[in-house]
């Protein structure tokens, strides 16, 4: 698959209310890390300009986890998922490879977060994020990622 750039607008990343299409991830391609390293530059840039916050949401198959990522006007990154979509075994299993990855638990305990402060490096979101998304032998197949803000617009990730 051909790396998909973000498109950017001049000063940032293009809202639109409506995203014709989401960028589709190949998580079995070698530069799927540059991919989502831009989707979290792409939303940190939109939080900080627009001044609210920005999320992509990186889809699975059913039964497998969902990775929402959050950046917020400061320029924090929040790594999130939740379980509720999974087995009970699958639940156990990616709750526990979270833990050990340093993740904190929600206070629900139904899913678990991962932060990153302002001024650290996309690239380790990005990393971790792929991590995330294929624990508990969920596939390496390609994934829609959409993302929206605070606002409701739609942010256009892939160009």
């Amino acid at each position: 698959m051909t790396r998909a750039r973000l498109a950017f607008a001049a000063g940032g990343c293009q809202a639109a209310p409506m995203a014709d299409q989401p960028l589709l991830l190949d998580l079995g391609d070698f530069d799927a890390v540059g991919v989502v390293t831009d989707v979290v530059v792409a939303l940190r840039v939109h939080a900080i300009e627009h001044g609210c916050d920005a999320a992509a949401t990186v889809g699975a198959p059913a039964g497998y986890q969902r990775l929402v990522v959050t950046a917020r006007p400061s320029g924090h990154v929040v790594l999130g998922t939740r379980y509720s979509d999974l087995g009970r075994s699958r639940w156990n299993n990616v709750a526990d490879a979270l833990d050990r990855r340093g993740w904190q638990l929600d206070a629900d305990g139904e899913g678990a977060t991962r932060r990153y402060p302002p001024g650290s490096q996309a690239s380790d979101a990005a990393f971790e994020a792929l991590a995330a998304v294929t624990l508990a032998g969920a596939p390496s197949d390609v994934r829609a990622v959409t993302a929206v803000d605070g606002e409701g617009s739609s942010i256009v990730l892939g160009g």
